[in-house]
């Protein structure tokens, strides 16, 4: 789906901080498809899809097991991280401005998952999404979804149903929450991004000759997944 503006508070863009750029960058072009550009000033290689954005990779930053960090829109960053520091989160990195792209921060929230704010200036996010070999979902790997789910509800205006199982975002789009396979990074909890495909079975399984390790099926059918580097990220049935 293209995609020319992404509604406040839900997913705009995802990056992933990578320990080993070359064997990354090899992994994400052979199973998606993706180009990537060369890397600016600040090594951040952009991704594409048949011309359009679709992610993001850079030098790992943190400690642990690299993974993909979820950032979702919002209009006023300063005021979104005040509401987040209120309700408990951590700000990692204060909002900063990002050139003529626009202003960022980096969050841990009260279950101990990182996510990224973004105030869009020229760069509004994704260009493409739910296609083959795109993003396609995000769920919280928590043991504490109830806890996440009363920050979330305040903080983004994310609804959670009754049992804590799924969050319902502003542009309609579920995310669900899950038990944590294992510690999968330095935090407690992680949003786990997925990816849409067309051809669940033959790309898990070029995903494994690629180099990836299966981490579990869902119930629902989804594969978990370690890419080389040790990044945790899901392959989903893309419906047609």
């Amino acid at each position: 789906m293209n995609i020319t503006r992404h509604p406040e508070n839900t997913v705009s863009w995802i990056d992933l901080g990578t320990p080993d750029m070359a064997t990354t960058t090899a992994f994400y072009t052979a199973l998606f498809g993706w180009t990537v550009a060369q890397p600016d000033s600040n090594g951040y290689w952009l991704c594409t899809l048949r011309g359009h954005l679709v992610a993001a990779l850079g030098p790992a930053e943190d400690a642990g097991a690299p993974y993909w960090t979820t950032n979702v829109t919002v209009s006023d960053i300063q005021a979104t991280a005040t509401r987040f520091t209120n309700l408990g989160a951590r700000i990692i990195v204060a909002p900063t401005q990002v050139g003529t792209l626009g202003l960022a921060a980096v969050t841990i929230d009260p279950v101990g998952a990182p996510l990224s704010l973004w105030q869009p200036g020229t760069h509004d996010g994704m260009q493409l999404n739910h296609e083959p070999g795109t993003f396609a979902r995000i769920s919280l790997l928590t043991a504490d979804s109830a806890h996440a789910a009363a920050f979330y509800r305040p903080a983004l205006h994310w609804n959670s149903n009754p049992r804590h199982t799924e969050f319902r975002l502003p542009d309609n789009s579920i995310a669900a929450t899950g038990t944590p396979p294992c510690k999968p990074t330095a935090q407690r909890s992680l949003w786990l991004i997925s990816f849409a495909s067309n051809r669940l079975t033959a790309d898990a399984k070029l995903a494994r000759q690629l180099g990836a390790t299966d981490v579990r099926h869902t119930s629902n059918g989804d594969v978990v997944m370690r890419d080389p580097t040790g990044a945790l990220f899901g392959l989903t049935q893309h419906v047609r």
